[in-house]
């Protein structure tokens, strides 16, 4: 049993490797959002059709209010945005300088594109053209065009998704190279390179070992954070992502995100599942005091989530009750009485469907 249970996790760690080896830029799109009551679904790609080939598209990671941009950019202070800029200039240069008149590496550059917007949402574009004028300035108004296209492009693949997936593999072919000359013209051919098709299917590939991490349920945390860490630094060191592996709290995120950790997580006592989540944490670098600020945020965080379900209990008695205008005097006083300032956000967000503690809690994210 020994035996085998070491095979199963050297066996993950080589799936991790794959799967974080050619993830790069769009590993920043797994950021927890502004609000900490908005998790992104953690590394859930999913939803685009096969052989679909939407170049740098960052959709699909499941469903989600808001971005990481607010909670990132009131963070970041400008000698930290100037760095970060100034590392992303020298790393487009070294990474892309010697191919970036090739069409299908212009594409690429649509996630470099994403990871600034959801930074910056204020000014993200602004700052990726910038970017690109620094990097790359005889090609930077060309590569605007292209991915302006390519993101129209990306919007009709999500459009048709059912539509694309009912097709058979042919006539799902035919539809999606229609599109691409269409927006494209004789340029499609360049964009949809070896390289790209090929970064296309190693993202198919990460999906199945994302799943096969979720689904690691027989190896400890303990276990899983060494593969995870392990992937992590063999991935990016010496890489031109290696900046990535500073950013301690989104790496914590993702981790938390996993299902087979968060399962683990959920069966412990309250005692026991702060100390897993501290202990975390300090892997990943946190100071102790980083650390308390946390455990701090976590309490809260546990005080809302058990006022927010009791909440949700006793509106839907009144639901099963009332009806109409008395209804909504009802939930308007109960509103009130369980947020306070916070019920007319509850009613505008239950107004469009959006019930947030109806969703999934992550603990140490949300």
């Amino acid at each position: 049993m020994a035996v085998a249970k070491k095979l199963k996790i050297m066996g993950l760690a080589i799936a991790g490797v794959l799967f974080l080896s050619f993830l790069g830029f769009g590993y920043f799109f797994v950021m927890p959002t502004a609000n900490n009551e908005y998790p992104l679904d953690t590394a859930r790609l999913s939803g685009e059709p096969a052989d679909g080939g939407a170049v740098g598209n960052t959709e699909g990671w499941g469903p989600r209010r808001s971005l990481a941009g607010k909670y990132a950019s009131k963070n970041i202070g400008k000698a930290d945005a100037q760095s970060l800029e100034d590392r992303l200039v020298k790393e487009l240069k070294e990474r892309y300088g010697d191919t970036i008149f090739q069409k299908s590496t212009q594409t690429i550059l649509l996630r470099v594109k994403k990871f600034l917007t959801d930074l910056y949402p204020e000014d993200g574009k602004k700052r990726f053209y910038k970017i690109l004028k620094r990097a790359f300035p005889d090609q930077a108004d060309r590569i605007i065009e292209i991915l302006a296209k390519m993101e129209q492009y990306n919007r009709w693949l999500a459009d048709n998704r059912h539509l694309l997936a009912d097709m058979s593999s042919l006539e799902r072919k035919g539809a999606l190279w229609e599109k691409r000359r269409e927006l494209f013209g004789p340029m499609a051919k360049k964009i949809w390179s070896e390289e790209v098709l090929a970064y296309e299917e190693r993202k198919r590939d990460m999906r199945e070992t994302i799943s096969l991490l979720d689904e690691s349920y027989d190896t400890t945390i303990e276990e899983k954070l060494d593969i995870y860490k392990s992937t992590l630094n063999q991935t990016y060191e010496d890489s031109p992502e290696e900046y990535i592996l500073a950013n301690k709290g989104m790496l914590a995120k993702v981790f938390f995100g996993i299902d087979a950790v968060q399962k683990q997580i959920k069966q412990m006592t309250p005692e026991e599942r702060q100390w897993e989540i501290n202990q975390i944490r300090r892997d990943f670098g946190y100071t102790e005091e980083q650390i308390q600020k946390m455990e701090a945020v976590d309490a809260e965080r546990n005080r809302r989530w058990k006022n927010g379900r009791v909440y949700m209990k006793a509106r839907e008695a009144l639901v099963q009750k009332y009806e109409g205008p008395e209804l909504e005097k009802r939930l308007q006083k109960l509103r009130e009485k369980y947020f306070k300032h916070e019920a007319k956000t509850i009613r505008l967000e239950e107004e469009d469907g959006f019930f947030r503690y109806e969703r999934q809690r992550v603990y140490g994210r949300n």
